[in-house]
């Protein structure tokens, strides 16, 4: 969801001022953030294009319009209508299916879809190709995901091995955790400023987020920390974690204050600044999360050693995985599958 505050809109106005073109104003909205150009006729403009007082806030000077538009992101639809028309001026291979983009692109907006496809473009120019391929596409996708990859870093065997059990531990609690995302990739090779990561893209556009969601992203937090300690004892933790411990301590206090899901503090929306023992009672019951978690987390990872070991040594070797290979590593130590389900699970791997 995103506020945009309208100002100043000089560029949308023809040249004699205080006129404005709807047309350029409708093909913006829905170039940048997917709008329906209709939206426009919400504030209706006077005789000539002229926009009254009362479309601009009642504000005297042509120009400016103080309204807020409250804009969410654009659906699958939305999203697939966006690529088309970024897509409709550039020559496509036959293996670009534009709808299955849209579908694998939740929670982007207009910009990042722009962005995705001038990326991809600048990736075939550099390639020399005459068409942009899906496999462009893929990498502009995950260089907005996971961020730009620095090949050039040096790393040494012990910090690349720390690093694979780390994602490891991520990739193995997302797959056997109900709730949590599915995983898109994962990868040893430094991004932005990040040694590795787990990235995960929910299966449809979400509204809302359960309990059990969070819970799962709470978990997924975890693992990582986890898995070094199981792996290198508690001596040998690094600070690999700070940044998951602070999202997940941020997640369990958003759960706690904002909506309600502590049964301790009860069904309560707490104040920005509340009472030191309401505050104190608040603490408590996010570290109790916290510890959950990670007790829940460490129960797993201890029963799925074995995967640990077969999906960081993957990492080692090929340093990227996708969703599919990362599923056909790990189906094999899934506990509580029947024979049947996994004759059909591999079958459906074997097709895709």
């Amino acid at each position: 969801m995103g506020v945009v505050v309208f100002e100043k809109l000089f560029a949308l106005m023809q040249p004699n001022q205080g006129v404005f073109d709807p047309s350029k104003v409708g093909k913006s909205l829905f170039a940048y953030w997917g709008i329906d150009p209709l939206v426009v006729k919400a504030a209706p403009l006077g005789g000539g294009g002229i926009a009254p007082p009362a479309a601009i806030g009642g504000n005297q000077k042509i120009g400016l319009l103080s309204n807020l538009i409250v804009v969410p992101n654009p659906d699958v639809r939305g999203r697939q209508e966006i690529l088309e028309l970024y897509l409709q001026d550039k020559p496509m291979s036959d293996d670009i299916d534009v709808k299955a983009i849209a579908r694998g692109t939740p929670g982007f907006n207009g910009a990042d879809l722009a962005n995705l496809v001038n990326i991809a473009a600048i990736k075939a120019a550099v390639e020399g190709a005459d068409k942009l391929t899906a496999v462009q596409l893929e990498y502009a996708k995950d260089r907005i995901l996971m961020g730009t990859e620095r090949k050039t870093m040096f790393l040494t065997e012990e910090s690349k091995k720390l690093t694979a059990y780390h994602e490891s531990g991520h990739a193995i609690v997302a797959f056997n955790t109900e709730g949590a995302h599915p995983i898109h990739k994962a990868t040893i090779m430094p991004r932005g400023s990040a040694l590795g990561m787990v990235t995960q893209l929910p299966s449809s556009d979400e509204t809302s987020t359960s309990k059990k969601q969070l819970l799962a992203r709470l978990d997924v937090c975890m693992g990582g920390r986890v898995a070094e300690e199981l792996i290198f004892g508690q001596d040998h933790i690094t600070t690999g974690a700070s940044s998951d411990l602070h999202t997940a301590t941020e997640l369990a206090q958003y759960m706690v204050s904002n909506c309600g899901m502590s049964d301790t503090i009860g069904p309560v929306h707490i104040k920005e600044r509340p009472s030191s023992e309401m505050q104190s009672r608040i603490d408590a019951e996010v570290v109790k999360l916290l510890r959950e978690a990670y007790d829940r987390v460490k129960a797993l990872l201890k029963k799925q050693e074995k995967a640990l070991h077969a999906l960081a040594n993957a990492l080692l070797e090929y340093e990227t995985l996708s969703a599919e290979e990362i599923k056909r590593i790990l189906l094999p130590y899934r506990e509580g599958r029947l024979p049947e389900q996994q004759e059909q699970e591999e079958g459906e791997l074997a097709l895709a």
